[in-house]
């Protein structure tokens, strides 16, 4: 394993821990977020903010890993997102592109998109 697949490999287990401080430790200081929508934060203060809103708006955001692979700073992650707000389910599926500098990630461009609701 790379040590950029060993990094996003801590991140998404931070993440799925809901650990705040282990997710922000995998960043670089001056991080940027880019969201599917194109919104774009910038510096550690806001990705710090964003994961501290995810975790609080979904109490049981998960995402599973699907596909990881990395190398030469650079990696790409695909994987599938669940988590409930106000009792809906909400469900995703997509990849982050990831950049990484000194051993931390420095950009995510993560182009999840929603899954469709299945007919009942």
């Amino acid at each position: 394993m790379t040590c950029e697949e060993e990094l996003i490999r801590r991140y998404f287990d931070a993440f799925n821990r809901h650990d705040l401080e282990g997710v922000v430790a995998c960043f670089h200081d001056e991080a940027v977020l880019v969201g599917p929508n194109g919104k774009r934060l910038v510096g550690i203060a806001e990705v710090r903010r964003s994961y501290e809103t995810e975790f609080a708006l979904f109490p049981d955001a998960h995402c599973e890993l699907r596909v990881c692979t990395g190398n030469g700073g650079a990696g790409v992650a695909e994987s599938y997102f669940t988590g409930t707000r106000h009792e809906r389910r909400i469900e995703a599926i997509g990849a982050e592109v990831i950049e990484i500098v000194d051993g931390k990630i420095k950009e995510i461009r993560d182009y999840h998109q929603p899954v469709p609701a299945k007919a009942a």
